[in-house]
């Protein structure tokens, strides 16, 4: 007798082979036999005739590290056949973490995203008190393995969090001795249990690091047969140039590289992704391991942006916010910070470096700049648009939108996009696999955290309507891309 017997479905094996009529019998948590079961008796018996049944997805760009802690059963990945996520994504992982990086660099980072700090960081507490809840990152693993998560997880660790414990916040390559301590910090990590390294060439402080640092790591990470997963330098107008960097680093490390959620920001960069995938195509045929994944949506994250601003508190009453961005020291005070924060090549970060690549895609109020792109939401002229920090266009900026915020109910959300035959081009491209670049889910955000349709529906709207609309490929291929691919990718074995 088994455990599960699942009668009557389309097996999708995975293989890439055409669905057959099957039943599949599930002993122990492992599939044993897949065929015609008749004579089969089962613990538990299911009649799934009219559906499919597949191997579990594998999410291969995950943020779901950052919010397992709160949300354990995972139930916005399980819900679209997500079994494996790769975490830590982006230069960013939960671990190591120290005192002083959980109330920095990590508070910033899950305020940011998940609209609150896990409590597990102990940020707040009184010195004297118990800070985070894990230090090292084979103690995250054991505080999840003891807390139970509803997924598997592949874990990488974030170099931006390890060079925020050596180096810090400096924009400044690292010191010959750094870089060994960083070496050093990242073979532990990689000893307890992390199956790779990530890094986020855009976000600080991993953006400070020049690319000879990146390889340096990298070479730690291919000595122990760990993989390389790279959001590059720049996504839009650059994203040429910072694909060659993430190829490099394979080439001159050896080191299985993945470029995440690949795409080109803006529809006048749409025709470069047929440049990087024959960028990526020619790496390969040299030798090089070099993949990429993607997410079925021709929009990015979604922010607030009041959030973005410089000087807001998240938690803080509406009334008390409104009343703050009106104010001519909030204002200046944001100015300062803005400028302080652009980037060595002279560019402003975020939203305000590129305004016209983000669009509105929903307000509070009568709702009448849903659509617009932030220039025009915010009436720029294309020569104030333009990305140098200077302290008096910034001030027209920073005036702009917290003018444009109190007329929308503090409500702005944004996102940066994409041409939709750029996304499907990437995405139907054979050796491109699938990410949320998400985080699991098991209950709302607050009001104030705007959530992603990425976060639920990545995989139905890949095997829906870039199958059915877009014609990217056949059932038994798109499974095949989902499953097997990135298994062989990560070298999960049966």
């Amino acid at each position: 007798m088994v455990d599960i017997l699942l009668r009557g479905g389309l097996v999708v094996d995975g293989t890439g082979s055409e669905p057959r009529q099957a039943d599949v019998a599930v002993s122990s948590g492992r599939v044993v036999a897949v065929g015609r079961l008749e004579g089969a008796s089962a613990e538990r018996i299911f009649d799934v005739r009219g559906l499919a049944v597949a191997p579990g997805f594998i999410d291969m760009h995950s943020h779901s590290d950052l919010s397992l802690p709160s949300h354990p059963c995972a139930s916005s990945s399980l819900l679209q056949g997500i079994t494996t996520e790769v975490a830590g994504s982006c230069g960013w992982s939960l671990a190591p973490v120290r005192r002083e990086t959980a109330a920095t660099v990590l508070k910033r980072l899950t305020q940011a995203l998940l609209g609150s700090v896990p409590p597990e960081l102990g940020v707040g507490k009184e010195d004297g008190e118990d800070g985070p809840a894990w230090h090292s990152f084979g103690e995250y693993l054991d505080h999840l393995e003891r807390t139970g998560i509803g997924v598997n997880l592949y874990p990488v660790v974030g170099q931006s969090l390890i060079r925020a414990h050596v180096v810090g916040s400096d924009r400044r390559p690292a010191t010959v001795g750094e870089l060994k301590a960083m070496k050093a910090l990242l073979e532990v990590c990689l000893e307890e249990g992390a199956r790779g390294l990530s890094t986020g060439r855009s976000y600080e402080p991993g953006s400070n690091a020049p690319t000879r640092e990146i390889i340096a790591l990298a070479a730690v990470a291919a000595s122990r047969g760990a993989i390389y997963t790279s959001h590059v330098k720049d996504e839009s107008d650059g994203v040429v140039e910072a694909v060659e960097e993430a190829v490099r680093v394979g080439r001159e490390t050896g080191v299985s590289v993945e470029i995440s959620h690949h795409k080109a920001v803006g529809e006048e960069n749409a025709g470069k992704v047929d440049q990087t995938l024959a960028l990526m195509e020619e790496a390969r045929r040299s030798g090089v391991d070099v993949t990429c994944d993607a997410y079925p949506y021709a929009f990015a994250q979604v922010f607030s942006l009041l959030n973005e601003l410089p000087g807001v508190e998240r938690e803080g009453p509406l009334e008390e916010t409104a009343r703050l961005l009106a104010t001519e020291e909030f204002r200046q005070a944001a100015v300062g910070e803005i400028v302080k924060a652009a980037t060595p090549e002279g560019r402003l970060r975020g939203f305000f470096g590129r305004p016209h690549h983000y669009r509105v895609v929903s307000a509070g109020g009568d709702r009448d700049v849903e659509g617009l792109t932030l220039a025009e939401a915010l009436g720029l002229r294309d020569e104030e648009a333009a990305a140098a920090p200077d302290p008096d266009r910034v001030r027209r900026l920073v005036d702009r939108a917290a003018d444009l915020l109190l007329s929308h109910d503090l409500t702005i959300h944004l996102a940066a996009t994409m041409s939709e035959d750029a996304v499907a081009a990437v995405l139907g491209h054979p050796e491109t696999m699938v990410g949320t670049d998400a985080f699991a889910l098991d209950r709302r955000l607050d009001e104030r955290t705007p959530v992603h349709p990425r976060h639920y529906g990545t995989f139905p709207r890949v095997l829906g309507h870039y199958r059915r609309e877009r014609r990217l490929g056949d059932l038994a291929g798109l499974v095949h891309k989902l499953t097997a691919k990135p298994a062989r990718k990560l070298g999960l074995g049966d």
